[in-house]
């Protein structure tokens, strides 16, 4: 059997964040505690979390985003002219984040986390960051005009940052960078999001890997969206022009039925990958073996045996500032389920 680099039993990541990290976090805004102490206890926390995932035999390792707010922190707390619009949350219940100036990095993105890993592990490495569309998307106000003359403008900025983040991280080791932007569902579904258009999405997410030279075993993924369904009619057309974009790696949600009829699998490339959600990371019940098998053999009817890999639908706790919908013993079972499903349609070489 080839060894395409699938990474076939996959953690989605933002997992659930042991009370350890919620208390040091409370404590260093209450300044009982200092960055550096704070920081020692996600340390912590990320190397125990290292060996939960080694008895998990995941294809590859995270830290689980432990360091992070929410799933775009890494971003947003890295680059200045960004900034927190105070008691403002968004319907998801994301803190409002909105552009307040010119964007400048100012620290790492990702690399500097990173880099504890690898110091840490030897198994391959995996790196989960926001698409720089989403960000703009959902943070681009009229305010922001001053700066820039469309969220456009703002995605162009944070794709330069991004792809110079990417080639970084796989110059340190890093083997596989997953970039969300769930926006992409309501886009094949026929609408926009905010003022950032579809073509404009797909054109500043696309920048950020065009040409991106790689070793064979690194891999970057695209995470198109988590949710149950698409809100209307699928978009062929746009989806076509999304799925020939240079990522190595689709991942969608795979865990209902009203999204496995709408059949992603059979419009991407043969050459490219694709990663199924078949697991409800917002649900603590254990799916139906034979449910989910049912929905497996869908997907390797439409597409390559040897390109797909299984994940849960969503992270686990994608916002630390929110209650996780499920405890880190259920996280584990559901962990456990996705390798099981791996078992079964790859046996030993899962």
């Amino acid at each position: 059997m080839a060894n395409l680099f699938s990474y076939r039993i996959d953690n989605h990541g933002d997992n659930v964040r042991p009370d350890s990290i919620q208390q040091a976090r409370k404590k260093f805004r209450a300044g009982e505690i200092t960055a550096e102490e704070r920081q020692q206890v996600e340390d912590d926390a990320i190397l125990e979390f290292i060996s939960f995932q080694r008895h998990l035999t995941l294809s590859c390792l995270s830290d689980g985003n432990f360091r992070d707010g929410d799933y775009r922190s890494a971003v947003l707390q890295s680059v200045a002219g960004f900034s927190r619009v105070p008691d403002a949350m968004e319907p998801s219940g994301l803190g409002t984040w909105t552009v307040d100036g010119p964007l400048k990095q100012r620290k790492p993105i990702a690399t500097d986390a990173a880099r504890f890993l690898l110091d840490h592990t030897g198994f391959p490495v995996k790196v989960k960051l926001p698409s720089a569309a989403h960000i703009a998307a959902h943070t681009y106000t009229p305010d922001a005009r001053r700066a820039y003359p469309g969220a456009a403008a703002v995605g162009d900025v944070v794709a330069e940052m991004l792809r110079d983040e990417l080639e970084l991280l796989f110059e340190i080791g890093v083997k596989f960078v997953q970039f969300d932007n769930p926006d992409y569902f309501t886009y094949l579904a026929g609408g926009e999001v905010g003022e950032m258009s579809f073509d404009e999405a797909l054109s500043i997410d696309a920048a950020v890997v065009a040409g991106l030279e790689k070793d064979e075993d690194q891999k970057v993924a695209l995470t198109i969206g988590w949710e149950d369904d698409l809100a209307g009619d699928l978009d062929v057309a746009r989806a076509e022009r999304l799925f020939a974009s240079d990522y190595d790696k689709f991942t969608f949600p795979f865990h209902t039925d009203a999204v496995v009829a709408r059949n992603l699998p059979t419009l991407v490339p043969d050459d490219k990958q694709i990663g199924i959600g078949i697991v409800d990371a917002f649900a603590p019940e254990l799916e139906d073996v034979d449910t989910v098998m049912a929905r497996l053999d869908v997907a390797l009817d439409q597409h390559d045996y040897d390109r797909i890999g299984l994940l849960p639908n969503r992270g686990f706790q994608p916002i630390h500032y929110r209650d996780a919908p499920l405890s880190i013993e259920q996280q584990r079972k559901k962990l456990e389920h996705v390798e099981t499903f791996a078992t079964m349609v790859w046996g030993n070489e899962a």
